[in-house]
């Protein structure tokens, strides 16, 4: 029998770019496990009317605020890395936050995740879940590491936040470990019956 699944009504913005070569294109699945885990741009403690309140019933006023010269600054510097082939793996942030992006980028390469949180300089629920405008999670191979971070040089919102790993579990310092195979069940749970 068919199902009728309707949305709201919502405002959908796309864009399509020419990738004048398919191979440099950068999907956002991670790599090989040793590689290097960035967060690019500024987590703020920006949580108001986030996917994370709304699961506590909480609406909050501290809604996030784009920054445009500074992301636009961060685009540049993030295309000038891509071009230059020093990105293995990339996730704009989105609903969620830094916790929802983690989880994609595990499940998508099937490779866990050891992160460290404490360069945000934000409490743990803040730092995952807070949905500040304009970052990009990427990974980095270890041969890469001095060129990459040579391209952000002056530009004080790129951290080092952990590493690919050898496991098959998004481990959280302090926070969380989680199976990979527990979260893409979580994930797709929603749809499961579609």
């Amino acid at each position: 029998n068919p199902i009728k699944v309707s949305a709201p009504p919502t405002l959908l913005v796309s864009s399509i770019g020419v990738i004048p070569h398919v191979e440099r294109s950068i999907s956002l699945a991670p790599k090989a496990a040793g590689d290097l885990v960035y967060l690019l741009g500024a987590t703020k403690d920006e949580l108001g009317a986030s996917e994370y309140y709304d699961h506590h019933g909480v609406l909050g006023n501290n809604v996030p605020e784009t920054d445009s010269h500074e992301n636009l600054r961060l685009y540049r510097l993030y295309a000038r890395a891509s071009r230059d082939r020093l990105v293995a793996s990339a996730l704009a942030l989105g609903y969620g936050g830094l916790g929802a992006a983690l989880a994609k980028k595990a499940i998508a390469g099937g490779f866990g995740l050891d992160i460290d949180l404490s360069p945000l300089d934000l409490r743990a629920d803040k730092a995952l879940f807070s949905e500040s405008t304009g970052r990009i999670l990427v990974t980095v191979a270890p041969q890469n590491k001095k060129a990459f971070e040579k391209n952000f040089k002056g530009f004080d919102q790129c951290h080092y936040i952990g590493s690919v790993a050898y496991t098959e579990n998004l481990f959280i310092r302090d926070v969380l470990k989680a199976d990979i195979k527990d979260l893409e069940t979580a994930y797709k749970s929603t749809l499961k019956d579609y």
